[in-house]
């Protein structure tokens, strides 16, 4: 069986192109039936032989188009589904013995998995090349989602929020000490009121890649952590943590010097 080619292409005219791993085992889940690819797919453990890398069960969901197969499309979707939620922060926090929700991580992770959805529906009733990407790399497009849910999140809620934890009702350890490294002492209701929407301001103009390790940070995601399906920002960005706070370091800094322009010129 011949494997078609994606269609998207980058910015520079080129086509997105499988990796050759993922081409190499496409081919070779072609040869098997149906139910061992799917018992082959439900196994999570990235370390096991048998482990089905989700690029290739992207290709295989779109596949179910020429057979016609919805309960194949179903089976494996549920699957591709639950990895894409998987690749999403928790949610869910343990405090004592009372487990609390974060709705604000539970939106993201809810809006990233929508997300991915449509773009699996949409592809069903035709072609949809925006879906190509995860079969080219799917963590990084999981990733890139999710980030940009995040930032529309973080978009959407009023500068005037104060950025609280749901659960101990403190403001978060982040924010309170970028607060206290550029806040000027004894500022008004009103000159407060300012410098949030700055704050917010100056954030968005950072760099993509220094945005995206404050965004985390104020998303309660650590650097690093040992904490077994905890997700950390080395993790989500595909760096190491000397890398992860260079960006954060320069991004306080251009902070620093945008709010210090900002109020010298009284905007």
């Amino acid at each position: 069986m011949t494997i078609d080619t994606l269609r998207k292409c980058t910015s520079s005219g080129k086509l997105y192109t499988r990796r050759a791993p993922t081409t190499d085992f496409i081919n070779q889940s072609l040869e098997w039936p149906f139910e061992e690819l799917l018992d082959r797919a439900a196994i999570k453990d990235r370390r096991h032989e048998h482990y089905v890398p989700s690029e290739v069960l992207v290709y295989h969901i779109r596949q179910t188009k020429s057979d016609n197969s919805d309960s194949r499309f179903v089976a494996l979707y549920d699957i591709l589904r639950d990895r894409v939620e998987a690749a999403c922060p928790r949610p869910n926090r343990h405090v004592g013995d009372k487990v609390y929700e974060d709705a604000r991580t539970a939106e993201i992770r809810d809006a990233t998995v929508d997300h991915v959805t449509g773009l699996i529906f949409t592809d069903r009733q035709g072609y949809d090349e925006q879906l190509d990407i995860y079969e080219v790399a799917f963590d990084k497009a999981v990733r890139s989602a999710r980030i940009t849910k995040l930032r529309q999140v973080n978009r959407r809620e009023s500068a005037t929020e104060e950025v609280a934890d749901v659960v101990t009702g403190e403001v978060r350890a982040v924010v309170e000490a970028a607060l206290d490294r550029y806040k000027r002492a004894g500022l008004t209701a009103e000159e407060d009121f300012d410098y949030r929407i700055h704050l917010r301001r100056a954030i968005d103009a950072l760099p993509t890649e220094q945005r995206e390790v404050i965004d985390l940070m104020l998303a309660d995601i650590p650097i690093e952590t040992n904490k077994d399906g905890e997700p950390s920002i080395t993790e989500l960005l595909g760096c190491v943590e000397k890398t992860v706070r260079n960006r954060r370091d320069r991004a306080f800094a251009k902070i620093r010097q945008d709010l210090d322009v900002e109020v010298d010129n009284g905007e």
